[in-house]
């Protein structure tokens, strides 16, 4: 096990920045149950990119009274690619975001992140003063031992869980913005990514589980390098998307598909019914031969979703 973490940490690292390096969104749609990414913030140009840092790190220094919310350079409009695409969510669905805790963990007072956005669908963000205006879909801790994978490895993943407004509009898309209150200079110090959700009845819905749950499986190898691969897409067409109110049944859905693939269903034909009579019937006399039982039907099992 700790070869296969050390392994990890090694594989994390090619594509890491240093532990000097402050943070940004690496998945807005993170799925920790199968540790791959299904939306990424805009202009994300992956982890393979050696120039990450310079090029994709935003920093608010001192409380500026007014600069652009989001980067200027890679992210002032919506563009993403067919690798590195925008997420689906629906009104409701709960979302996993990550990020790297690049050397800042912090249990005893773990700095925050804000989630922020407009329920209009038109409105983008502009200024980082907005921060105070703009509505606040969730609030995260940004790097404690209870949202890392390897909490002692400085640039371990971290993620935590929001909740898509219900108020949304399916068929619309909306601004969303991570802001990270670093603070680490007394007069301030922030830290923005800019993203977008495309808002339908029905989207890939994550099953929900407990984070200790979530943590202890491996860490994710490299997934934010990949972006949407062939495997990725394939994995979501063969999951039933779930539309509205359905979010809540997804722990039902994915456990009924354990149970099939583990369990054979028996499907047995009845045995008919003796035929109605108003004359009492008289019990059948055994024969000197021994009759053989019937065989059992064969059995029929019930095919599992496959998730590559």
């Amino acid at each position: 096990m700790i070869g296969v973490m050390k392994a990890v940490v090694a594989v994390w690292a090619l594509g890491s920045a240093t532990v000097l390096a402050h943070s940004w969104v690496d998945c807005a749609k993170y799925d920790p149950v199968n540790q791959v990414c299904l939306g990424y913030s805009r202009g994300y140009p992956g982890r393979v990119n050696p120039d990450i840092n310079p090029l994709y790190s935003y920093l608010f220094s001192g409380s500026p009274a007014t600069q652009a919310m989001c980067n200027p350079k890679t992210q002032a409009a919506m563009n993403y690619s067919p690798l590195f695409p925008i997420a689906t969510v629906q009104p409701g669905e709960t979302v996993y975001t990550s990020w790297e805790q690049n050397g800042h963990l912090n249990n005893t007072h773990p700095t925050k992140i804000d989630i922020l956005y407009y329920p209009n669908a038109d409105k983008q963000f502009a200024d980082v003063t907005e921060r105070s205006t703009a509505m606040v879909a969730g609030t995260m801790d940004f790097a404690t031992n209870s949202n890392c994978y390897i909490p002692g490895y400085p640039n371990t993943v971290c993620f935590g869980s929001w909740t898509v407004p219900k108020d949304l509009v399916p068929g619309n898309t909306y601004h969303f913005v991570w802001f990270w209150y670093f603070n680490q200079n007394p007069a301030g110090e922030w830290y923005s990514t800019c993203f977008d959700f495309k808002v339908e009845e029905a989207s890939y819905v994550i099953e929900s589980k407990p984070m200790n749950v979530l943590l202890a499986m491996e860490p994710p190898n490299n997934v934010y390098a990949q972006g949407m691969t062939d495997a990725v897409q394939k994995q979501m067409s063969q999951v039933t998307t779930l539309g509205k109110e359905n979010q809540d049944a997804v722990t039902s859905y994915s456990s009924q598909s354990s149970v099939a693939s583990e369990t054979a269903v028996v499907s047995q034909s009845p045995a008919p019914e003796p035929p109605a009579s108003s004359a009492p019937v008289e019990p059948a006399q055994p024969s000197s031969s021994t009759i053989a039982a019937p065989s059992p039907a064969p059995q029929k099992c019930r095919p599992r979703p496959v998730l590559v």
